[in-house]
């Protein structure tokens, strides 16, 4: 009975998370979506919270001088036939960042992940988030890096995150 139990404990926490650092699976969201690639080493991710249709978490170094990076995964019905942000177009591309010029002064770039994933990525200018946005069959995907509290992103932390997250693959379960 004790083995049964660990065993599914085991099995619980596998169904929710997570890699400490390098390469490995990062984030797997219930049956739907798996994200796995690389993080900086010291790093470890910790769950919020999580529904049905949404998770919500972040990768915290040890360090308290470093920049957390948010995960946001929640279905959207807008998105509900959208294989990925690549069949968006830009008039639908277009919409997203106008979502996101609406509330800050960003800049706008793009990368492709080692599952051909596109993530747009969206640099506000004060240095206060760097955001990796993308959709993969209907799930919104955010991964926000945001400085420690009192600071702003550093290049050097920018750079290492976008090579990080160019890692990241992005593996439908269903």
């Amino acid at each position: 009975m004790k083995k049964i139990i660990a065993l599914l404990c085991a099995l619980l926490l596998l169904s929710v998370s997570f890699a400490s650092a390098g390469a490995g699976s990062l984030v797997e969201f219930r049956d739907v979506l798996r994200l796995s690639g690389s993080v900086p080493d010291g790093y470890g991710f910790t769950l919020t919270s999580q529904t049905d249709l949404s998770l919500e978490g972040s990768f915290v170094s040890a360090d308290p001088a470093a920049p957390v990076l948010a995960v946001y995964i929640a279905f959207n019905e807008s998105y509900a036939g959208t294989e990925s942000l690549k069949n968006l177009g830009s008039e639908g591309e277009d919409i997203i960042k106008q979502g996101f010029l609406e509330e800050n002064s960003v800049s706008f770039d793009s990368i492709d992940t080692a599952s051909s994933d596109r993530l747009l990525v969206v640099r506000e200018a004060g240095g206060l988030f760097l955001d990796f946005y993308t959709i993969r069959r209907g799930y919104e995907i955010e991964l926000t890096l945001r400085p420690a509290i009192g600071q702003v992103l550093s290049e050097e932390q920018i750079a290492l995150w976008r090579d990080c997250l160019s890692s990241l693959s992005i593996q439908p379960l269903s």
